[in-house]
């Protein structure tokens, strides 16, 4: 198999906050068009009156996985970092350490889940493909997503909650 070297890149000037992204991936790894099961945020950031989708960075020195006292994050051979849910207890020690808070919350088990680019999934990520604004966007290189981009999560995720 072939390992996926894409990035999702956020361009948070173009979010309108309407939330087909999160239904998107929900559906794609729930089966079921529910928010809250998505892997993406959306934080408003009302003093920029710009919405922020929030993603895993997949960081390089990841702090969620060295905090986890189970050991449940991992990173994946296409670098993204997920939640082993057989060993995650729901402590979010991974959401609290995370510098953009991008693990979210499973509602009925309490675990954290998190971006894997879908995966295997031969489609692509869906949460891309139902992004009509163009907030989503793939990039083929080992860059990360943009420090702006970085910073203005940080800033949302400090003033705002999750839509």
């Amino acid at each position: 198999m072939e390992i996926r070297r894409e990035q999702l890149l956020i361009d948070p000037e173009k979010c309108t906050g309407c939330g087909r992204c999160l239904m998107a991936c929900a559906m794609q790894h729930c089966g079921s068009v529910n928010p809250s099961l998505a892997r993406i945020k959306i934080l408003p950031l009302p003093s920029h009156e710009i919405h922020v989708p929030v993603i895993c960075m997949a960081c390089e020195d990841a702090p969620c996985i060295k905090v986890c006292p189970m050991n449940a994050r991992l990173r994946q051979a296409n670098k993204t970092v997920v939640t082993n849910a057989d060993v995650c207890i729901g402590c979010r020690a991974c959401v609290y350490i995370c510098p953009v808070g991008a693990p979210a919350i499973i509602p009925y088990t309490c675990q954290t889940m998190t971006c894997d680019l879908c995966e295997g999934d031969p489609a692509g990520l869906w949460c891309v493909t139902a992004c009509d604004e163009g907030a989503l966007t793939i990039s083929k290189s080992d860059r990360l997503t943009s420090d702006k981009t970085r910073a203005r999560a940080r800033l949302a995720r400090l003033d705002t909650k999750p839509v």
